[in-house]
């Protein structure tokens, strides 16, 4: 069963507020795709998309809709647990949105699912991004795209793949905007309340849509080879020791 779950965020004056959710839908069926392809004895379901996420840091601009972190535990815990009830043994969630809060909720709503049932759930692209492997085998840009946070070059790229006629043309006029947003003084904040007035930081005029297409693809294979790695009892690869324990670390939020 793959669950896409993104939040519904501002994405800069340049991007749609369903970005998250649209690239983790598009994503996790094109993975199925991709998977029955090669292994058309595996029956792979999609569920509806949920629209909800923990993004607290884009709470003050308008499309926003950001929920509490244990709702997110509720929502992933529920859903499993109610499906688990009727056999589905296989789980996975397909999100793009990084924020370490919504993560957290993910995760905690995972193990507590695993914990009461006999069943497997799986977030693969979590993992992969905070293993930095986008940077490790993205193709030569000519820049440092470590910076690139949000409705940056690498998102604006990925819409301008998947949904150019989304995409404003304003993206090609706005400034680099850069900010360290895992800064001890910078989590847990908002970015009006960390002077980002724009509501994105990196470079979107600089997006690029073959660099997009190279990007959707990234996120689909990694969909598509953690699920059969789950499937034939590989183990797949985890969230970073220090990511867990910057998440653990976050008590505050809840």
């Amino acid at each position: 069963m793959f669950i896409p779950l993104s939040p519904l965020e501002e994405h800069g004056p340049h991007l749609p507020i369903g970005t998250d959710l649209l690239t983790a839908r598009d994503a996790a069926k094109e993975a199925i795709q991709r998977i029955n392809k090669k292994n058309p004895e595996i029956l792979s379901i999609l569920f509806p998309s949920i629209p909800l996420g923990y993004s607290k840091m884009a709470s003050d601009f308008p499309g926003t809709i950001s929920t509490q972190i244990k709702t997110i535990k509720s929502i992933v815990n529920d859903v499993c647990s109610s499906l688990a009830k009727f056999q589905f043994k296989y789980f996975v969630l397909c999100t793009f949105h990084m924020d370490l809060g919504h993560l957290k909720g993910i995760y905690s709503g995972m193990s507590k699912a695993m914990k009461n049932h006999d069943i497997k759930v799986i977030e693969p692209w979590g993992p992969y991004f905070y293993h930095k492997e986008v940077e490790k085998q993205e193709p030569q840009v000519g820049f440092d795209t470590k910076k690139e946070i949000h409705a940056c070059f690498r998102e604006t790229s990925l819409m301008n793949y998947q949904y150019p006629y989304l995409v404003d043309p304003s993206y090609k006029d706005l400034q680099n905007i850069y900010r360290d947003l895992y800064s001890p003084g910078v989590l847990g904040k908002t970015f009006k309340e960390i002077g980002i007035k724009e509501g994105y930081v990196g470079s979107p005029a600089r997006a690029d849509s073959n660099y997009g297409r190279w990007y959707f693809q990234q996120i689909v294979e990694t969909i598509a080879q953690a699920t059969v790695d789950m499937l034939d009892g590989k183990k797949t690869l985890e969230l970073p020791k220090h990511t867990k324990m910057l998440m653990r670390s976050m008590f505050w939020l809840k």
